[in-house]
């Protein structure tokens, strides 16, 4: 019992361990990058992948300058007059609001391709081309377009003096900006493997705020402020996480690139060409979806099925990006990562479960009944959790965590408890029945050294000396281990241990490691049946072989168990002066002409419920005992009709 509560607390000690290295290894740290975070964002992007997707939205409708516009309309740049078409016949339709992913910076005139000349004033711009004119009378007309901003932010590379950020920005025509019912940031930000995780609702530039497009037209759609808009974000959609960077949320997306939205293609819209009930009252995003405009992004679900990503990866456009923020914000359907508390305390506990089921089930077992199941449930709670609750939970840091509580709880085995239970299958294997054996594996402290009462049996066989001597060495070791084996079955069957073999014969001892009252009792019944199993195989013999007579002797009283020997050769077994009383009454036998001598000790002890007869031979003197033995001689009992003398204990 001792090492039982030692192994679970163990385990405890052993969980805690391992929740707190693998949190610690889990986040990312400038010493080795990523570290396991990378692997994380997998999983994250996985379990998003494999949730049930979402219906097409009902409030966000895309327009996509994808190829067949391309192919309709011409090379990219389109004539400005295009875009004022669209826009027209999209507020006709009664669409609510207008996002444009198009940047629609400087005029397209003939004087702006020219270059200033000094004669011209230095606040002289170059005038509006038609197309451009048109295009700022549509957005002011429809009063509803959110126009495109562009902040771009990289790295100039140099020593830790010279590195630097290098921020362009392009802004639309001031015109056009005028005109437009707000302005949005069309940026995205990329995580390390170029995958689009993330969202900024604001944008800094030169000491200034600019809300991001998707901010922009949930202010607009909601009657908010893009404050107020951020100001919700900030309380919903972010959770102080030091893996995340506190000014973005998690976008939260609908279904795989081009199933989240209705699409319109640019070319049908421009020409009248759809059912203005699909643009209706809704949220209308214009932007590129075709593959030459290089507007195209990895997000979660991207499809991720062999080695080369950029074959098999399906990107997803910006404006579809835009769109599920957009989307995230105005249905609030916020993923919020699990707080790094919640984090450790997740991977301790399943990891303590796992140490603790290894202890139980042992490591092969543990693996699949501990490891495997726990690893099985983490990875299913955590994506119910995904998909029904928008929660976050982390995966990496609780499946390490497991890992490095199985390997550990498995070294602490195999150095302890496992070495303990190979040396006590090693002395025990053999000599007892496999209950037994299991019961010494649960509870070692059965066989610790200790002094006891039980019942001790020596078996010899009649003349085998003689027989030794007439017969060639592989029939006296084939009649011997064929005997042997009988009757070890025979005593371990009625919950007797085998001590050792003397020679010919057997020393068992009942009530160790396995104690129980009636000792005595199966004692005399595991001789008993050895006899009657003698006769049998005496009466299979032919004629002129060696008949097989055996002689039993059984003692009960104290003695002392525990593991005797040299410090290098130790063996379980009992000594004491029991042990030689039953070797002296086997030998009495002989004259006494009986087979089965027990001493009155032992007849007491077994009481009533022995099937034999028992025959008082009086009191007998046993060497090395100062004072005479009373003794009985057991004989088999005459059959009944219909029954035999076959008793199980």
């Amino acid at each position: 019992m001792w090492l039982t509560k030692i192994r679970y607390l163990v385990a405890l000690l052993i969980g805690c361990a391992a929740g707190a290295v693998a949190v610690a290894l889990h986040q990312p740290v400038e010493l080795i990058g990523e570290g396991l975070w990378g692997l994380e964002t997998h999983t994250y992007d996985f379990r998003l992948a494999h949730r049930v997707p979402l219906p097409q939205s009902d409030q966000i409708v895309l327009v996509c300058i994808d190829e067949f516009s391309l192919e309709q309309l011409g090379v990219w740049p389109w004539p400005r007059n295009y875009h004022a078409t669209v826009i027209e016949n999209l507020k006709e339709a009664g669409a609510r609001l207008i996002g444009v992913d198009v940047l629609f910076q400087g005029v397209t005139s003939e004087e702006a391709a020219l270059e200033l000349s000094l004669e011209k004033p230095l606040d002289w711009e170059p005038p509006l081309s038609e197309d451009d004119k048109a295009l700022a009378e549509a957005i002011c007309a429809a009063g509803n377009v959110v126009l495109a901003v562009q902040i771009a932010t990289s790295e100039v590379q140099g020593d830790s003096e010279l590195a630097a950020e290098y921020v362009q920005a392009a802004f639309p025509h001031w015109k056009f900006e005028a005109a437009a019912a707000g302005l949005g940031v069309i940026d995205v930000p990329e995580d390390i493997d170029t995958y689009v995780r993330r969202y900024r609702p604001t944008v800094v530039h030169q000491d200034e705020e600019y809300p991001t497009i998707a901010v922009q037209l949930a202010a607009l759609y909601q009657g908010q402020s893009a404050e107020e808009v951020e100001r919700t974000v900030v309380t919903e959609g972010r959770v102080f996480h030091p893996y995340l960077d506190g000014e973005h949320f998690l976008i939260n997306y609908r279904a795989p690139a081009g199933q989240g939205f209705k699409e319109l293609p640019f070319y049908q819209v421009m020409y009248g060409n759809f059912d203005p009930e699909d643009v209706r009252a809704k949220i209308v995003l214009v932007g590129a979806t075709a593959a030459a405009m290089h507007d195209l992004h990895y997000c979660p679900l991207s499809l991720r099925r062999g080695a080369d990503r950029q074959k098999t990866a399906e990107k997803m456009s910006g404006i579809e990006i835009h769109a599920n923020a957009l989307d995230t914000i105005l249905n609030r359907r916020y993923l919020v990562p699990l707080p790094i508390p919640y984090t450790y305390l997740i991977a301790m506990v399943s990891a303590a479960l796992v140490a603790a089921l290894v202890g139980l089930l042992r490591p092969l077992w543990g693996l699949v009944g501990g490891f495997g199941v726990i690893a099985g449930a983490t990875f299913a709670v955590s994506s119910h959790l995904l998909a029904a609750s928008n929660l976050w939970m982390p995966l990496v840091a609780p499946l390490l965590a497991q890992m490095l509580a199985y390997a550990g709880m498995t070294t602490y085995l195999e150095l302890t408890e496992e070495r303990l239970r190979r040396q006590l299958r090693s002395t025990w294997g053999k000599r007892v029945s496999p209950e037994v054996m299991e019961q010494i594996l649960a509870n070692p402290e059965r066989v610790a050294g200790k002094r006891i009462v039980a019942t001790v049996m020596f078996t010899d066989m009649a003349d085998f000396t003689a027989f030794c001597h007439s017969s060639s060495p592989e029939v006296v070791v084939e009649t011997l281990n064929t005997y042997l084996t009988t009757m070890v079955e025979i005593i371990k069957r009625y919950g007797g241990t085998i001590d050792k073999f003397t020679g010919d014969g057997v020393m068992a001892v009942f009530d160790i490691p396995e104690p129980g009252p009636d000792h005595a009792r199966r004692a005399i019944q595991a001789a008993l049946e050895m006899q009657r199993e003698a006769a049998r195989i005496r009466e299979k013999l032919a004629e002129g072989q060696w008949p097989l007579y055996m002689r039993v002797g059984i003692h009960t009283g104290e003695l002392v168990a525990a593991e005797i020997g040299a410090e290098d050769l130790l063996s379980y077994t009992v000594v004491g002066d029991t042990v030689s009383t039953a070797s002296r009454l086997e030998g009495l036998n002989k004259r006494y002409g009986t087979e089965i001598m027990v001493s009155k000790a032992t007849f007491g002890a077994a009481g009533a419920g022995v099937v034999g007869r028992f025959v008082a031979l009086g009191a007998v003197r046993v060497r090395g005992r100062a004072e005479p033995v009373d003794v009985y001689a057991i004989e088999q009992p005459p059959p009944q009709k219909g029954e035999t003398n076959d008793e199980m204990p």
